[in-house]
């Protein structure tokens, strides 16, 4: 074994001692930042995908990962539409446990943590019951199915307080949300997306209080 480390790597009697430059990197030049949430928020995904779905690229659950990882409180609520949930909680990641998947029907109000709740919402259905729900934000995140979250995109477009959309739909928003963000989700730059997503909702007022 130490003649196959020789031959790989030399041996260390006949290395050569090199004095080598000190060389400052400037880490903006390379976009080597991480950015660290302003607020302590909890993100509440809305039913709409079932977590062990494979729709839609997984891309609401890798991105709510990637938000975990960035530093929110996250909770998914999930869907029964394909799969039934039999724990009321589930944490599928073991290194995040700010990151819990709730069973549909459960109460999460429990779990939430700080002083700001975003809904986050793929299902243009719930457009009524967000907007009597008063969050503290809506963040529609648009997917493409016309089968389900079509019928209602206008009106959750005008409810929310910021739209991500997907590149497929580039062209079909803007009507009706002045605040509209092309966020793509693909594996290698999930952790970009998510501190782009972090930065835009993190500067973004709460909502106005209902007036009682």
């Amino acid at each position: 074994m130490r003649k196959i480390f020789k031959r790989m790597f030399g041996s260390q009697s006949i290395t050569p001692t090199i004095e080598l430059e000190e060389i400052e990197i400037d880490a903006t030049e390379f976009n080597i930042t991480t950015y660290t949430p302003n607020t302590d928020t909890t993100i509440v995904y809305l039913p709409a995908i079932d977590f062990h779905s494979e729709r839609f690229g997984r891309r609401p659950q890798r991105l709510l990962k990637a938000l975990a990882e960035v530093g929110y409180n996250v909770i998914y609520i999930n869907s029964s539409d394909e799969f039934y949930q039999v724990d009321a909680l589930e944490y599928p990641h073991p290194e995040l446990p700010n990151f819990v998947v709730a069973r549909v029907g459960q109460n999460v109000r429990t779990l939430f943590q700080g002083d700001r709740v975003i809904y986050w919402v793929n299902d243009s259905r719930l457009a009524s019951s967000v907007e009597t729900a008063y969050p503290d934000l809506v963040v529609f995140d648009s997917l493409t199915d016309p089968d389900q979250y079509e019928k209602h995109k206008h009106k959750m477009e005008a409810v929310a307080d910021v739209v991500f959309i997907t590149p497929e739909r580039i062209y079909e928003h803007g009507k009706y949300c002045s605040n509209v963000h092309l966020v793509t989700a693909d594996e290698f730059e999930i952790k970009e997306r998510a501190e782009q997503v972090a930065q835009i909702i993190d500067a973004l007022p709460n909502r106005m209080a209902p007036l009682m």
